[in-house]
């Protein structure tokens, strides 16, 4: 809320106003929040926001919250506080206080190039689209939502020479630390997995990881914390995430020189885990330190799944192994033909005639 306007009144005090409706012929009615100072003002607008103070049933904000209400029993923790940051960040703000027979494609589409403006990518815009399009559903409203388009980012990997530098790294200085980028170069495991992969996970008698868990940062829903995001140890992305993948014979012998106790973190070595942002600095440091500051460390999921299909691997085994809920999404993202494939098979024709 930086960027939040707060205006000084004569009587000493500052204040803030908010949208606080819309009216039947479209022109917007607005409340007010008072304060000593500007930062007060701004946090009890914030805690105004956080404590649906500015939910009114009547309008689209009361649909929204509803809905909130109806899906969180069913949703997992991350998913559900991703939904609530979508809807009090951008739906309520731009749509809660029309009526929803208001509510038309015009003012979704403007809505669209608002945000497209604002230089959120379309992939996000695109995200908030489909959740506004769930709660228009859930009243009863159909309206045929223009998806801006997304652009396919071209997917980071190492090449031969940066991961031959990198692994050169890591045995140069192997720990816990390090053997966790390993495992991950070549099992695929996202950062929440690797983060929350214990010894009780690992089989060292069948060669097996089996993944249960991941670890993310969500919102604090419990009052007696005293911070607004806590990391909690949650289900994999999807029910195809939890899976098992087999160790590499390689990795092996690395895993049994660290075999700790089962409730013991791989990448602590003890019954404390690092948290996904702090071992993602731990990768950018040594990213510094090779000069390869460019990578971040979902490029050893993306190598990972690279040298598979350069290897001729079974797709359906990657996909797996990978914890994609479907083989087209590892088609899609990792199956491109090179260009010597390409030259392979136009030369692979022959003519029936022979033209001189």
């Amino acid at each position: 809320m930086k960027n939040e306007k707060v205006y000084f009144r004569k009587d000493g005090r500052y204040y803030a106003q908010y949208k606080k409706g819309v009216k039947e012929n479209g022109k917007i009615f607005y409340g007010y929040i008072y304060g000593k100072t500007k930062e007060e003002v701004l946090n009890k607008k914030e805690k105004m926001i956080n404590s649906n103070s500015i939910i009114d049933k009547s309008l689209f904000s009361g649909d929204i919250f509803n809905w909130l209400k109806s899906i969180k029993i069913s949703c997992k923790i991350s998913t559900y506080s991703n939904y609530e940051y979508t809807c009090y960040s951008h739906l309520i703000p731009n749509f809660g206080f029309y009526k929803r027979s208001q509510i038309n494609r015009n003012m979704i589409d403007d809505f669209t190039q608002k945000l497209l403006n604002n230089g959120l990518e379309s992939k996000t815009v695109k995200d908030i689209l489909i959740v506004l399009n769930q709660i228009l559903k859930y009243v009863g409203i159909h309206i045929n939502i223009t998806m801006p388009k997304v652009k396919k980012k071209k997917i980071q990997i190492f090449s031969k020479e940066e991961q031959l530098k990198f692994e050169k790294y890591l045995s140069q200085n192997l720990n816990e630390d390090s053997l966790g980028m390993y495992l991950s170069l070549y099992t695929g495991l996202r950062i929440g997995e690797i983060c929350a992969l214990k010894w009780k996970n690992i089989d060292l008698k069948e060669n097996v990881i089996h993944v249960e868990k991941t670890l993310i940062r969500v919102k604090n829903y419990d009052k007696f914390i005293p911070k607004k995001t806590v990391v909690i140890l949650d289900d994999p992305k999807s029910s195809a995430s939890i899976r098992d993948i087999p160790i590499p014979r390689f990795c092996v012998s690395l895993l049994k020189k660290y075999k700790n106790d089962d409730e013991v973190f791989l990448l602590t070595g003890t019954k404390e885990f690092i948290e996904p942002r702090s071992y993602a600095n731990h990768f950018k440091n040594v990213m510094k330190i090779l000069h390869m500051e460019k990578y971040h460390f979902h490029i050893l999921r993306h190598t990972f799944a690279t040298r598979c299909v350069e290897n001729k691997s079974n797709i359906k085994a990657l996909s797996e192994i990978l914890g994609h809920s479907s083989v087209k999404i590892t088609l899609e993202r990792y199956v491109h033909p090179s260009f010597d494939e390409k030259v392979n098979m136009i030369n692979h024709l022959s003519p029936l005639v022979t033209i001189a």
